[in-house]
């Protein structure tokens, strides 16, 4: 609104101050309205204060012409009623020697500014009104847009941040956001240590509620301290410059901290709420790693403590999309699924999400099965591999079959496969694989750490499992350093006199691992020791084998012969490309055709590598001539 000091500058007015003292006592003294001044005269009005607050009122000077008249007019006017007023004009005075003394002596005493103006009443009336009306307009007009652009900023990602910027440069001064401890959380230009400790002792008041804002006077700045917002926990906004706050501008530190609070609750709703998101993902992926493992009733215990329940029978889907969109992708593979798949972000694969949906049988896990397929084929650069339904017991190896699924859909226009399944050579080795796995793996199985803080025979054997499926990217599975890893490795390597650089040892450490997690058969017709060779030499292992190089045997000769290259090169494209006289990425485009041929996943772990190497071993001891076999 228009100040007294604003209507005096304004020339088109004549209005003059009668005591050229009171422009600087009260020129930054808000007018709100103007009006003749029979209301000062009329008790009834006069005694109501608030009626007359910021109201400049207007009375005729020749009222007060003449001693006489003069004194009538100081006891008509109740000057205790006029507290509060903008201030006084006295109407058609050619000038402040003609104001009666009795007058300025009144308004001195109760604070009120007496003006002076040459015209009569109605048409100083008629000249002020227009301007104030004008100005205040002209204000509102600049509120609305000053609202606007707050609401535009608090709106933004960084909106707290560009809110303080945006009110610091509008007060030409500091704006400074402390939490309820005092301790400053957002500020600018920056934290002004010094005007933050002079205002240490207001700033508590206001933390500890003893009041609700204050105003200090500093050395060389003027600092408003007020607390924004109803609720608990509540903030304190200081906003300090090197000038007096006029109207207008704690006016808007009033809006501003209103749209702060509510753009801090946003901010510190989120935080909670990302905090919570992250301690039910860790959860989530605890359940998922004790399922990987086999430990079923730890999985239960974590589950049902977030209010879900794992089903007795699953499938297993591998959902992989853009980076950075797994969130959105979770919450659309949520609302797909009715919310009744247990969705967890893969701690390996940034890309990855794992879907365990229930399903009781293929009739009743279709419409989530042609769901899940929908959102791949509506989402460009998306792709969904599915397993087989398995028991709750069998999660590790449904989500290999889901790996294995997704190798293929990346290279069918659908970009969703299912796994084709194949019989699991662990079945065919009877009783005596077990034992032959015992055997391997006893070192292993039998440690007891020296020191209790070493890693004991389950961690160990958890850290081989995790490191055969996913190599390097265990240390995310098992949340571990990396030098950690290196060193259970070489522990595990001295333990069992081994090397775990050779592909040909981890495929029967793999295998060992996986007999183990069989149950146990026993029967008498089994001898007590047995060979892994004499395990693989039989009518359905050749058949296993056959089976899975198949297609491979059917097609192009050099697709098999780089598989058989690659795995004898212990897997490394660089010693593989030098073998078959090509290059590195000749050779990983040839092994992508052979997984899409094998439906198979091979480059990326968890791989069918090791499937493969003992199919090449059976089929090639059976291909030995009689001697050299015995040799």
């Amino acid at each position: 609104m228009p100040t007294l000091g604003a209507l005096v500058r304004r020339s088109e007015l004549c209005l003059r101050f009668v005591d050229g003292e009171d422009a600087l006592r009260y020129g930054e003294r808000p007018v709100e309205a103007v009006a003749e001044g029979a209301w000062a005269m009329d008790t009834a009005i006069a005694a109501r204060n608030d009626s007359l607050r910021n109201v400049l009122l207007i009375l005729p000077v020749a009222d007060h012409a003449g001693s006489g008249e003069a004194q009538k007019a100081g006891k008509l006017i109740r000057w205790p009623d006029l507290e509060g007023v903008a201030g006084v004009i006295l109407a058609g005075s050619a000038g402040c020697d003609g104001v009666p003394e009795e007058l300025v002596v009144a308004a001195r005493r109760y604070g009120v500014p007496l003006l002076t103006v040459p015209d009569d009443v109605p048409q100083a009336w008629a000249r002020i009104f227009p301007v104030i009306r004008q100005e205040q307009q002209r204000e509102l007009r600049q509120h609305a847009d000053q609202l606007k652009a707050m609401q535009r900023l608090a709106m933004e990602p960084d909106g707290l941040r560009r809110l303080l910027r945006w009110l610091a440069r509008q007060i030409s001064g500091y704006a400074v956001l402390v939490d309820s401890t005092g301790t400053p959380l957002y500020s600018f230009p920056e934290a002004p240590v010094e005007l933050l400790a002079q205002a240490g002792e207001d700033i508590q008041r206001v933390v500890t509620k003893r009041t609700r804002s204050a105003a200090v006077y500093l050395k060389s700045q003027v600092a408003h301290i007020l607390s924004i917002g109803g609720e608990e926990p509540s903030a304190i906004l200081v906003v300090a410059r090197e000038a007096p706050f006029p109207s207008p501008l704690r006016s808007l530190v009033a809006d501003a901290a209103s749209l702060l609070w509510l753009r801090w609750r946003v901010e510190e709703l989120g935080r909670h709420g990302r905090q919570v998101d992250l301690a039910e993902g860790h959860s989530r992926e605890a359940a998922l790693h004790l399922l990987m493992l086999g430990n079923i009733h730890g999985a239960r215990r974590v589950t049902e403590a977030l209010g879900s329940r794992l089903p007795d029978f699953t499938r297993v889907y591998i959902v992989e999309c853009p980076a950075g969109l797994r969130d959105d992708y979770a919450g659309m593979c949520s609302d797909v699924t009715g919310g009744r798949a247990w969705i967890v972000r893969c701690p390996v694969y940034a890309r990855h999400l794992i879907v365990l949906a229930p399903a009781d049988s293929e009739e009743a896990d279709a419409p989530l099965d042609q769901a899940l397929r929908t959102l791949a084929a509506s989402r460009p650069g998306c792709y969904v591999g599915a397993g087989q339904i398995v028991a709750l017991r069998d999660t590790a190896a449904g989500y290999e079959q889901a790996f294995h699924a997704l190798a293929v859909a990346r290279g069918i226009p659908a970009r969703c496969a299912t796994f084709s399944s194949r019989e699991d050579i662990t079945a065919l080795l009877g009783p005596g694989g077990r034992r032959w796995a015992m055997k391997a793996l006893r070192p292993l199985l039998v440690y007891r750490p020296e020191r209790r803080q070493d890693p004991d025979s389950e961690e160990l054997r958890a850290t081989l499992a995790s490191w055969l499926a996913f190599y390097n990217g265990a240390t995310k599975q098992l949340k571990i350093h990396r030098n950690t890893l290196s060193a259970r490795l070489r522990h595990i390597e001295r333990l069992l006199g081994c090397d775990l650089s050779d592909l040909r040892t981890q495929s029967e450490l793999q295998l060992a691992l996986r007999l183990l997690d069989q149950s146990p058969r026993h029967t008498m017709s089994e001898p007590d020791e047995v060979t892994l060779d004499v395990l693989l030499d039989t009518p359905e292992t050749l058949h296993w084998a056959q089976a899975h190089l198949s297609s491979l045997r059917k097609g192009e000769p050099r697709l098999l012969e780089t598989l058989r290259t690659w795995l004898s090169s212990n897997a490394r494209l660089d010693m593989t490309a030098s073998v078959l006289g090509l290059s590195v990425p000749a050779t990983r485009k040839r092994l992508v055709r052979i997984e899409g041929v094998l439906a198979r996943s091979l480059l990326n772990a968890p791989s069918a590598r090791y499937d493969m190497v003992l199919a090449f071993r059976i089929l090639d001891r059976r291909a030995m001539p009689p001697k050299q076999e015995i040799a």
